[in-house]
C-alpha cells in the first residue's frame, strides 16, 4: 500500500455570492442593579420622613357571573382601559334595556344604546345585569 499525497486545489467552478451585511442586533448594553440592602435602606428612610404610602387594595378576580349586582355595576362603570365597551342587558321589573353603561350613581344609571341614545333608569328598579358582548 502506498500513501497518497492529498493536495488541496481551488474549486473548478466559482459561484458569485453577494456579500450580505450582517444584521446588527440591538441588545441591552447597560444594566443597573441595586442591592436589597440599599432598597430597604431607602424604604426605611422614606418611612422616617413621614411620607405615608396609600395601602393598595387587592381584590380577588371573580368571573362576571359570580359577582353581585353592585360589583357588576362597579366593574362596568370603571372598565379597564384595555377592554372595549361591553354591551349588557339591564333587566328591570317591567322592561329590559340593552346597551353600554355610561354612568352609574347610587340612585340612577345612564345607559347608551347602539344608536347613542341615552336612557336614565332608577337603580332601585334594576334586578339583573347580563353581559352580551363587546361593542365595536
Amino acid at each position: 500500500m502506498r500513501k497518497q499525497n492529498v493536495v488541496e486545489t481551488e474549486p473548478l467552478l466559482y459561484i458569485v455570492q453577494p456579500k450580505a451585511m450582517r444584521a446588527a442586533a440591538h441588545m441591552q448594553e447597560t444594566f443597573m442593579w441595586t442591592s436589597r440592602m440599599q432598597q430597604e435602606e431607602e424604604g426605611s428612610s422614606s418611612d422616617e420622613r413621614g411620607g405615608e404610602e396609600e395601602p393598595t387594595e387587592f381584590f380577588a378576580k371573580k368571573e362576571f357571573q359570580a359577582m353581585a349586582l353592585d360589583e357588576r355595576l362597579a366593574f362596568l362603570a370603571e372598565l379597564p382601559g384595555h377592554l372595549p365597551p361591553l354591551k349588557c342587558q339591564f333587566v328591570m321589573k317591567d322592561k329590559s334595556y340593552e346597551g353600554i353603561l355610561k354612568k352609574c350613581t347610587a340612585t340612577e344609571l345612564t345607559i347608551a344604546d347602539e344608536q347613542g341614545n341615552e336612557t336614565v333608569i332608577g337603580r332601585a328598579q334594576l334586578l339583573a345585569v347580563t353581559m352580551i358582548g363587546f361593542m365595536q
